[in-house]
C-alpha cells in the first residue's frame, strides 16, 4: 500500500483592512468623537490621585477603588453594529470620623476623665505605715 501525501494547506491570507479596529483604545475613540476616551483617561487619572490622597490621609487600609467600563453592541439587519459605552469610577471610601469621650454619673458625655477626677481629690493622710520602708499598711 502506498502512502499518500497530504496536500499542503494553503495559508489563508486575509485582505488588508486599513479600517480594522485593532486595539481597545481605537474602539473607545469611536464614541463621542474621542471625547469618551478622554473622559475615561481623565477619570482614571483622578482615581489614581484619589488613591494617593486616601493613602496619605488614612493609610492603606480601605485604600481601593474601581473603574467599570461597559460597552454594549446591537447588530442591525444590514450588518451594522450600534454601540454604546459607559464608564464609572468608584473612589476609596473615607473612613468614618471618630471621637472619644467619657460618661459622667448623670449619663452625659463629657471630656473630663473619671481618672482625672480621682487625681484631683485632696491628698489623704496615711497613719499606718512602716517607718523604715515607707510602705503603707492596708487596714483590711
Amino acid at each position: 500500500m502506498t502512502q499518500r501525501k497530504t496536500p499542503t494547506q494553503v495559508a489563508k491570507v486575509e485582505p488588508h483592512d486599513p479600517y480594522k479596529m485593532r486595539t481597545i483604545e481605537q474602539i473607545l475613540a469611536l464614541f463621542d468623537s474621542g471625547d469618551f476616551l478622554a473622559q475615561v483617561l481623565e477619570g482614571h487619572k483622578q482615581l489614581q490621585l484619589d488613591l494617593l490622597e486616601h493613602k496619605a490621609e488614612h493609610g492603606t487600609k480601605g485604600c481601593q477603588g474601581s473603574m467599570t467600563l461597559q460597552v454594549s453592541y446591537a447588530l442591525g439587519k444590514s450588518g451594522d453594529v450600534a454601540m454604546g459605552a459607559t464608564v464609572s469610577f468608584k473612589a476609596p471610601k473615607k473612613p468614618p470620623s471618630s471621637a472619644a469621650a467619657f460618661i459622667n454619673d448623670n449619663g452625659e458625655l463629657t471630656l473630663y476623665s473619671p481618672f482625672m477626677a480621682r487625681m484631683h481629690q485632696p491628698i489623704r493622710d496615711v497613719e499606718d505605715f512602716d517607718p523604715e520602708t515607707g510602705e503603707i499598711r492596708d487596714i483590711d
